[in-house]
């Protein structure tokens, strides 16, 4: 979004919402004094938004969501006294709480999606590109998938049952995302004879920007049995290999 294009956006919310104050006021002129006296507060909440809209400089993806409102005052004068705050800085507040929640509850969404990649930036990468909500989501997403390999992969051994676990494991959580998850375990571990060569091999292909200082994905580490994980990476291995078979190469007919 260009600087022009975030004016303008800015600009329509609050030429909108001013427009709501000015037929609220009207509507309320017709009502008996004691209902406008009881709805005083409400006016005045309202003044304080508009003043807001005309003063803040909300980021472009929380301008996006509340330029979506059709009725901007109402929705956040509702979020408001949920919050039960009368404090201008609350009220400010309120209306980025609302535009942060519905950004993060779309970033869920997306990254529930198996066939969304996983977020690779890291977190600074995140702030300065304004994806903040896409970077919590995909991890958090990481964390909901490596629970479920924990959770099912011993029963999965027990019952012989592991080739359909890892099918439907990855058809939840998307293969890529699976695979990074185990390759970290199977590379921070590469010592470990228990990890076959091709599989220690092939987790060395993922980045996973560790330094001396920091290891930004110290949480995905397994707790399942190395021999486990390396079944279950081979497995993994195997599917890549189906998917670049059903690939047509170039001296090949498609059929």
């Amino acid at each position: 979004m260009t600087e022009e294009q975030k004016e303008r956006m800015a600009q329509q919310l609050y030429d909108r919402a001013a427009q709501e104050l000015n037929d609220y006021i009207t509507e309320l002129k017709t009502q008996t004094p004691e209902q406008i006296i009881d709805r005083c507060y409400e006016v005045s909440v309202k003044q304080d938004m508009v003043m807001i809209l005309e003063e803040h400089d909300f980021p472009p993806q929380e301008l996006e969501v509340l330029a979506a409102l059709e009725h901007p005052l109402e929705v956040i004068y509702q979020d408001w006294l949920a919050r039960d705050d009368s404090r201008m800085e609350e009220l400010t507040n309120t209306f980025e709480h609302h535009a942060v929640q519905k950004l993060q509850d779309r970033a869920e969404q997306l990254h529930a999606d198996p066939k969304t990649p996983r977020y690779e930036g890291s977190y600074r990468d995140a702030v300065k590109n304004g994806e903040v909500c896409l970077f919590r989501a995909s991890r958090s997403r990481d964390q909901a998938c490596l629970k479920a390999f924990d959770k099912g992969i011993s029963d999965a051994n027990a019952s012989q049952t592991m080739r359909p676990f890892i099918q439907k494991w990855t058809q939840d959580y998307g293969h890529d995302r699976c695979k990074f998850i185990l390759g970290y375990s199977v590379q921070r571990a590469d010592w470990d004879k228990r990890y076959s060569t091709k599989a220690r091999h092939d987790a060395e292909k993922y980045d996973y920007h560790i330094t001396k200082d920091h290891d930004p994905h110290g949480n995905l580490c397994t707790n399942a049995h190395p021999c486990l994980v390396n079944c279950a990476y081979e497995l993994l291995m195997e599917q890549e290999r189906g998917k670049q078979k059903q690939v047509p190469q170039k001296n090949e007919m498609e059929r």
